[in-house]
């Protein structure tokens, strides 16, 4: 019963007018954008980090059975939310997988501006797979599953695994061919210690999107979930100086 109560949950925290989305990795949650989240309502910004279907529970095929279309609902849910809550201008960024569906809001949806962390939009060699084992690993102990049983499910989870990351990737390469279709600014941060995903990937990115008011920031000591990582703090203050520069209100940059 402990353990159902330490699930994550999704975030929300109601303050200015001005709303930020905030979108977590695949085998993630909100935990992964929490800290991000409350600098940021200390600055009078509403928050919002969903959780995405399948995610934040004790069973792994909980994720592999869904499709990327299903975390495209998602997103679309969380943005109407904030608009029902009379938030009428958002802007949306995303670690990992998270940034790939923050791009997608950019080019699809009425976004005042955005981007990710460390996502793989552009083609990149990734050690995503490894690190989902390692996830279930932790999961399935966490659940009180035996060792022996751990390695079992694990290899009969695997087809499954290098299946979805295949969606995922083709998820990217749609969102890579509409890059020069988003308007807004967009901010892109990359780890420079990114063991999931060749972190040089972010600058063929970079050069696909039409827009001039592109923030791309190099994080050289970070790893891949740069949003608790050492330069937290400083992927913290970027994001507000960024979040500050955006045409609120119909304000002029």
């Amino acid at each position: 019963m402990s353990q159902m109560k330490n699930l994550p949950k999704p975030f929300y925290a109601k303050h200015g007018k001005r709303a930020v989305l905030l979108l977590h990795a695949y085998s993630g949650s909100p935990n992964d954008v929490r800290m991000l989240a409350r600098y940021l309502e200390k600055s009078d910004y509403t928050v919002y980090a969903p959780l995405f279907t399948g995610h934040g529970t004790l069973n792994p095929k909980d994720i592999l059975i869904q499709k990327t279309e299903t975390w495209w609902e998602d997103t679309l849910q969380a943005i109407h939310f904030l608009e029902s809550e009379g938030l009428s201008q958002i802007a949306v960024f995303g670690l990992s997988m998270g940034g790939i569906f923050a791009m997608q809001a950019l080019e699809e949806q009425s976004m005042i501006g955005g981007g990710f962390f460390c996502s793989p939009i552009s083609p990149v060699e990734t050690h995503v797979a490894e690190s989902f084992e390692i996830y279930v690993r932790r999961v399935l102990k966490l659940a009180g599953k035996d060792e022996q049983t751990v390695e079992e499910m694990i290899a009969a989870l695997r087809s499954y695994v290098f299946s979805q990351l295949a969606q995922i990737q083709q998820q990217a390469a749609n969102i890579e061919k509409k890059l020069n279709q988003i308007q807004v600014p967009v901010f892109l941060a990359q780890a420079g210690q990114d063991e999931m995903i060749d972190p040089f990937g972010v600058y063929e990115t970079a050069k696909k999107l039409a827009t001039k008011r592109i923030t791309l920031q190099w994080y050289p000591n970070s790893k891949h979930v740069i949003t608790v990582g050492q330069s937290r703090r400083l992927l913290e203050k970027d994001v507000l100086n960024f979040l500050e520069k955006l045409p609120w209100n119909e304000e002029s940059i």
